[in-house]
C-alpha cells in the first residue's frame, strides 16, 4: 500500500513539475482573456488553478529546479532588474499591488521563460511544435467564427456578455489582428516542417485565413509582426557586419523621422498614443531612478498629461519601454534593454552556426520574438501582466535558447 501511494505521489509530482503542461494551459487561459470565453465560469476557475500551479512551480524551482538551470550572461541584467524592482516595491512604492505585479514578472521570468539545455533536444522541439499546433488551430477556429460574424452581422451572447460582430469572438479588433499576425508566422513554420501534403495545404490555407482576419481587424500594429519576418530573415541571412549595422539602425532612423514628422501626423499614426508617451516622459523626468510604481501609474500619467489625454485603460502607456521607465525608473529600463540586447545577440550567434532547414525554422520562430518586441512600441504587454502576447514571447524565447544551445540528442 505504501509503495503504491509513493508511486501515485511520484506521478503527481512529475505532472505538476512539468512546465510544458503548465505553459500549454496558461496560454489557452490567456487567449480566453481577450475573448468572450473569459466570462464562462469554468474558464474563470482555470485562471485561479494556473496561478496556484505557478506558485507550486516556483517553489519547486527554489527547492531543486535551479540545479537544472544553466546560468547565462543575459541572466545577470534580468536578475538585477528583479532584485532592484523588489527593493523599490518595499522601500519606494510601499504598496501591496506592486508586490502582486512583481510576482507576475517572477512567473514570466522564472516559470514561463524556462531554459533547459540538459533535456533531449528532440523533446524540446516536439513540445514547442505542440504549442504552435494548438495556437494555430485555436486561431483557425476563432478566425472563422469572427469572419462569419463580421460578414453576417450576427452576435454571440455568453453569460450575458455580448460579442459584437466587428471583433468577432475577441474583445477588441487590435487583439484579433495581433493574434492573427502571430498565427501567420506560426503557420509558415508549421507548413515548412510538415511532411504530409494535405496538412501542408491546411497550414497554407490557414495563412490565407489569418491574413484576411488581420486585414479585416484593421489593427495596424499587427503588420509589424509580419514585417518582422522579412526583417529578421534579411538580418540573419546577411552576415556582412555593415549590412547588419544598417538593418539595426534603420528602425531607429524611421522612428526618429516619425517623431519629427509633426504632431498632427504623429497623432494620426499612433492614434494619439504619443500624448500618453509625452505625459509618461514627464513622469520619468520627475522620478528618474525609482519610477512611480504600477499602482500610481495611471494617476501619475493623467496628472502630467500634455495635450489631449487618451484613456490608458488596460493598455498602460501603450509602449512597454516607456512604461518600464515610468513604473520602475531609468535604471530598470536600461537593465531590461541590456537583457534584450544580450539575448538577441546570443540567438543571432547561434543562428549563424545553423545550416539550411534548421536555420530557416529557427529564424522563422525568432521573427515572432522580434515582431512582439516591435508591437510593444505601441502596446504594453511584455511584462507586468499575463497576456497571450507576453506568454508567447517568453515561452518561445525560452525554447529558442534551450534548442539553440542544446547538444543533447538521443
Amino acid at each position: 500500500m505504501k509503495k503504491r501511494m509513493k508511486e501515485i505521489i511520484k506521478n503527481i509530482y512529475k505532472y505538476v513539475d512539468n512546465k510544458f503542461y503548465f505553459k500549454l494551459l496558461y496560454l489557452f487561459v490567456t487567449l480566453t482573456f481577450v475573448t468572450i470565453l473569459k466570462d464562462v465560469p469554468v474558464i474563470k476557475s482555470l485562471k485561479y488553478i494556473v496561478f496556484a500551479w505557478a506558485i507550486i512551480l516556483i517553489l519547486f524551482i527554489i527547492i531543486d529546479g535551479y540545479k537544472r538551470r544553466k546560468i547565462y550572461k543575459f541572466d545577470i541584467p534580468l536578475g538585477t532588474f528583479m532584485i532592484l524592482t523588489l527593493i523599490f516595491n518595499f522601500f519606494a512604492y510601499k504598496n501591496i499591488e506592486n508586490i502582486k505585479i512583481w510576482f507576475v514578472n517572477l512567473i514570466l521570468f522564472l516559470v514561463i521563460f524556462s531554459v533547459d539545455v540538459f533535456r533531449d533536444k528532440k523533446t524540446l522541439v516536439k513540445e514547442m511544435n505542440i504549442i504552435t499546433y494548438c495556437y494555430a488551430i485555436f486561431m483557425f477556429v476563432a478566425s472563422i467564427i469572427s469572419l462569419i460574424m463580421r460578414a453576417s452581422g450576427k452576435t454571440i451572447m455568453i453569460e450575458g456578455v455580448l460579442c459584437i460582430d466587428t471583433s468577432g469572438v475577441f474583445d477588441n479588433k487590435n487583439a484579433l489582428g495581433i493574434a492573427a499576425a502571430i498565427a501567420i508566422v506560426m503557420c509558415i513554420y508549421l507548413n515548412y516542417i510538415e511532411k504530409n501534403n494535405k496538412l501542408k495545404m491546411f497550414w497554407f490555407g490557414n495563412i490565407i485565413l489569418q491574413t484576411i482576419t488581420m486585414i479585416e481587424s484593421e489593427g495596424r500594429s499587427a503588420y509589424l509582426i509580419v514585417i518582422a519576418v522579412v526583417y529578421t530573415f534579411i538580418f540573419i541571412y546577411n552576415k556582412n557586419k555593415y549590412i547588419r549595422t544598417t538593418i539595426v539602425a534603420l528602425p531607429i532612423l524611421v522612428c526618429t523621422a516619425v517623431l519629427e514628422s509633426g504632431k498632427i501626423n504623429l497623432e494620426r499614426l499612433t492614434t494619439e498614443r504619443n500624448n500618453i508617451w509625452d505625459s509618461a516622459i514627464v513622469v520619468i523626468k520627475g522620478h528618474l531612478f525609482t519610477g512611480v510604481g504600477n499602482s500610481n501609474l495611471f494617476e501619475a500619467v493623467k496628472n502630467a498629461r500634455i495635450g489631449w489625454y487618451v484613456p490608458m485603460r488596460d493598455g498602460g502607456v501603450h509602449n512597454i519601454y516607456v512604461q518600464i521607465g515610468t513604473v520602475n525608473g531609468i535604471i530598470a529600463l536600461v537593465l531590461f534593454l541590456i537583457f534584450l540586447g544580450m539575448i538577441l545577440m546570443f540567438i543571432v550567434q547561434h543562428l549563424d552556426k545553423l545550416q539550411r532547414k534548421e536555420k530557416l525554422q529557427m529564424t522563422t520562430l525568432t521573427s515572432i520574438i522580434v515582431g512582439i518586441l516591435a508591437v510593444n512600441l505601441f502596446e504594453s504587454t511584455l511584462v507586468y501582466m499575463v497576456s497571450f502576447m507576453s506568454l508567447i514571447f517568453w515561452i518561445y524565447l525560452g525554447y529558442l535558447v534551450s534548442v539553440l544551445d542544446n547538444k543533447n540528442v538521443d
